[in-house]
This record gives structure tokens, C-alpha cells and sequence, in this order.
């Protein structure tokens, strides 16, 4: 028999906040941490991000040499899993072997400033101007510190965190979008269920508040209910780790859980236009047999998306007492989403308010979507 997951540590560093009760306060409030952006937007739809106004991951690593090697996210990924693995009283080699700890993160498109890269491009381009492919080996990539390496492969921030934590067990990297944020959720939970570790830490980071990923999102067409309806997704930043473990491991660290992770699903949803009912497809996959308590909801101010999201609930029977509405309040996280998501909802079950049952939407951009159902324990 597949033994229970539970939650029994929650790190976030969001906008909003790094405190998970604070967060889900003032997204129960409706606050928004949406500011406009230090440079240009006047060529955007989209005229807001949700910043971290002051991170410092010197504060949680003083004089720790290695954080200069570091972009901003995977900065923001170690002091997530630091927070995670001391909410959860988990260290390697005493709780649990390093052996015996998994590992599973998602990223994002490499979140850097124009400034960091601006060099290769000068060196990069021919005479017209244009790209050239020839010039980038031989001329751009000399004059490249190899430490920029670092900053710029999308496993890096997930290597970061291994190395910190000493996790040694069994790990994958996913990207870049919300989709495969619940991948690596799934990952951990079916590491577990097999029986190959009795602990998983799993989670995301994301960066898309400068000015190249806003260059991106436009391309994609993600700001397009912007230009239409004058609202929509609002690019954040930040990390979100959890730290999953068996039932009877919990039990037998004495250790409070947050929830237990009852049912999730996975699933691939073609173009825009099915969206809805790939959406409904997924969430009757739960077979849920009773309504839930809340719905933390994927909807983030994109009016296609959250009315797709709504439909599909109502054609899957979903009545739930509340619906909230996190990613609208913090900004989307991206690679981060579905981590804020799931930490957010546990942090509702946990709450000493008799017995709950929460759902949570993990949907955004991409083909990859998943929901899962957490209960009070």
C-alpha cells in the first residue's frame, strides 16, 4: 500500500511576503503587491510587475561567498528551501540520510538583466547589426566570465539548493512554466508513494519582472487581456519550496503536518480554445466526493484564463465554500506558481478550523496542468 504524503514545511519568498500565514492573510484581504516597473513599459501591454522590494539572502547565509556566483532566483531558491527544510525540522544526515531526500524544482527562462547580457550581444552581432552565430563562439564567448555560466543554466538554481541542503537522493530539474511546477510536485509525491524516499523537497523559482521577460511574455501573447480587456497576468517573482515526507515518518518525528496531499492529477490541455474543457477534464480526474472547503484558484487577473478556470469548476461540479485567489495578490511566480499554490492551500488546512478539504488549481501557461486535494490531518 502507497504510504500518505503529507506537508510539514512551508518557504516562500514572494512579494507578498516570506511569512506563509502573513501571505495568505493578505491574499484573503486582497491585497496586491503590484507596482510599476523601474524601466520603460510604454511599449508593453502589460504596465505592472510584482517585485521584492528587499531581498537579501545574506541574511539567511552570512558571508556565504558562494551567493555571488548566483542570479537572483537561485538566491531566492536557497533561502526558500532553507525556510522549507527549518519549518519542516529536517537536516540531512540526521532526520534523514542525504541519500534519502529527493529533490525536485522548477525554473524559469534565465531571469537576467539587460546589463548582464549586453555584452555578448555587442560582441555577438556582425557588422549590420544581425545576429551571428559565428561571432558568438569565437569573439562573444572569450570575453565572457565563465562565471556567467552559472546565472544562466536553467538547472543552476536547483544545484544551488542541493549543495546547501547536502541533498543527495534522487532530483530533476523542470521548465519553465506553472505546468511543470506541478511536475515536480507529482515527482516528489511519487517518489514517496514508491517507496524510494521517505522525504522530498520540492519547489520553484522564477524571475520575470525585468525588462527581457517582458520582451518574452509580450511575444508569447501572454499580455493579450491586457490590450483587450485592460487587466490580466501580472509577471512576479520569487520561490517556493515544500517539504514533503511520508505519514509514518512524520508520525514518528512527532512532527506537525500541515495537510495530507489525498489526490492530484496531471494532465495535457491543447490550445486556448479547449482550455475550459481540458481544465474540466483534469479536475474530474479528482473524483472529489465532496465539495471542498476552498479553492485556491490559478485564475492571476488574465480574463481568458480565470473565466476558462471558473467554467471548467462549474462543469465539474465545483461549489466550494470560498474561492481565493493567490496568484492575482502576489503576482504570477511562474515556475514558482504551482509551489505558492499548494504551500498557501496547506497553510489554510493547517488552520485549526475543524476539517477541511482544499483544492488546488496549479493551471497557466503551457500544455502541462495539475490539481491537487489536500486535507487537514
Amino acid at each position: 500500500m502507497a504510504e500518505n504524503v503529507v506537508i510539514t514545511g512551508l518557504g516562500m519568498v514572494t512579494p507578498l511576503g516570506e511569512n506563509p500565514a502573513e501571505v495568505l492573510e493578505f491574499v484573503r484581504l486582497g491585497r496586491s503587491a503590484a507596482v510599476t516597473p523601474p524601466f520603460d513599459v510604454s511599449q508593453f501591454d502589460c504596465r505592472l510587475h510584482a517585485a521584492i522590494e528587499q531581498f537579501d539572502a545574506e541574511k539567511y547565509f552570512p558571508e556565504n561567498k558562494m551567493l555571488r556566483l548566483m542570479n537572483r532566483d537561485s538566491q531566492m531558491a536557497v533561502v526558500a528551501a532553507r525556510l522549507a527544510m527549518n519549518d519542516a525540522g529536517v537536516r540531512a544526515d540526521l532526520e534523514y540520510r542525504g541519500e534519502d531526500i529527493a529533490l525536485y524544482g522548477a525554473t524559469g527562462a534565465a531571469g537576467m538583466a539587460v546589463e548582464e547580457i549586453a555584452e555578448i550581444i555587442k560582441y555577438a552581432t556582425s557588422d549590420d547589426g544581425a545576429m551571428s552565430i559565428e561571432r558568438f563562439g569565437r569573439v562573444a564567448l572569450r570575453r565572457v566570465r565563465p562565471v556567467l555560466s552559472f546565472k544562466i543554466l536553467a538547472n543552476m538554481p536547483v544545484c544551488f539548493v542541493s549543495i546547501f541542503e547536502n541533498i543527495r537522493g534522487p532530483n530533476a530539474v523542470y521548465t519553465p512554466w506553472q505546468g511543470q511546477g506541478a511536475q515536480a510536485i507529482v515527482s516528489g509525491i511519487r517518489a514517496i508513494h514508491r517507496g524510494e524516499v521517505p522525504c522530498a523537497l520540492v519547489g520553484g523559482c522564477d524571475v520575470r519582472t525585468r525588462e527581457l521577460s517582458f520582451v518574452n511574455l509580450q511575444q508569447l501573447g501572454m499580455f493579450e487581456s491586457w490590450k483587450r480587456y485592460g487587466k490580466g497576468t501580472i509577471p512576479g517573482e520569487g520561490a517556493v519550496f515544500i517539504l514533503l515526507e511520508s505519514e509514518s515518518g512524520a508520525i514518528a518525528r512527532n512532527r506537525k503536518c500541515y495537510a495530507r496531499i489525498s489526490r492530484y492529477a496531471m494532465r495535457s490541455v491543447g490550445s486556448r480554445t479547449a482550455l475550459a474543457e481540458g481544465l474540466t477534464r483534469l479536475i474530474s480526474q479528482l473524483k472529489i466526493s465532496e465539495q471542498p472547503t476552498v479553492v485556491m484558484a490559478a485564475g492571476d487577473g488574465d480574463v481568458f484564463f480565470t473565466d476558462a478556470e471558473s467554467e471548467a469548476m462549474e462543469k465539474a461540479g465545483i461549489k466550494p465554500q470560498k474561492v481565493l485567489r493567490p496568484r492575482a495578490g502576489i503576482g504570477d511566480l511562474y515556475a514558482a506558481s504551482a509551489a505558492a499554490q499548494l504551500a498557501l492551500g496547506a497553510r489554510f488546512a493547517g488552520e485549526p478550523a475543524g476539517r477541511q478539504t482544499i483544492l488546488v488549481n496549479c493551471f497557466g501557461y503551457g500544455s502541462e496542468q495539475g490539481c491537487f486535494v489536500l486535507e487537514a490531518v
